[in-house]
């Protein structure tokens, strides 16, 4: 979010299109909502004056994150359908351990 221009749910899409088992708890994605809201707007000037003395990124972060955000869509995998691992087939132990009353 900081490099590119995107928000953080198109940034979290383009995790999940190249490691689809990605999958940030609650409380994580409220601080990139939060980061988003607030501390990315201080990025503004920063990013201006990295673009003014560096010039261009030549990684072209923004475009590729594009691409692939396209190639994801284009694929029928749309943002936010991550699956679920399969639930176990055996039943968990319902014992506790010995170390666990020490």
């Amino acid at each position: 979010m900081t490099v590119t221009e995107l928000g953080w749910e198109r940034c979290l899409a383009a995790t999940k299109a190249v490691r689809s088992y990605a999958s940030p708890n609650f409380g994580f994605q409220q601080q990139l909502q939060e980061y988003e809201q607030t501390l990315l707007k201080e990025v503004g000037p920063y990013r201006a004056w990295i673009r003014r003395d560096y010039g261009r990124n030549p990684f072209q972060d923004q475009e590729e994150l594009q691409r692939l955000l396209a190639q994801q869509e284009q694929s029928g995998s749309r943002e936010g359908s991550c699956t679920a691992p399969p639930a176990p087939t055996h039943p968990l132990p319902s014992s506790r351990s010995p170390w666990m009353d020490r």
